[in-house]
């Protein structure tokens, strides 16, 4: 099997964008051959996500605390775990990602 040289990612970007030859493709790309500017708009369902997401990564400082707690317990030796619930919370989590 021979290649040539033909058929470049930046061949196929101007034959798929309608490119003109020398004009820049992507990011650097500022006006669109007809002279319009490119915009962007974020739906409101993406500025929601985008919400959540930093709430999300905000840090919780009683999660900390109890994650702290525990660890205490489990190097002292005097952490237990009550299997059934072990269990349970494995049996749980195997239904939900099968239902998903």
């Amino acid at each position: 099997m021979q290649i040539s040289g033909h058929g470049r990612a930046d061949h196929l970007a101007t034959l798929l964008l309608g490119a003109q030859e020398g004009a820049p493709v992507g990011p650097n790309r500022r006006t669109s051959s007809d002279g319009r500017k490119d915009r962007v708009q974020i739906s409101q369902q993406a500025k929601e996500i985008q919400r959540i997401r930093a709430l999300a990564d905000q840090p919780d400082a009683a999660r900390e605390a109890r994650i702290e707690q525990i660890s205490r317990s489990v190097e002292a030796g005097t952490y237990n775990v009550a299997g059934r619930k072990v269990g349970d919370a494995v049996i749980r989590h195997a239904l939900t990602d099968a239902a998903l």
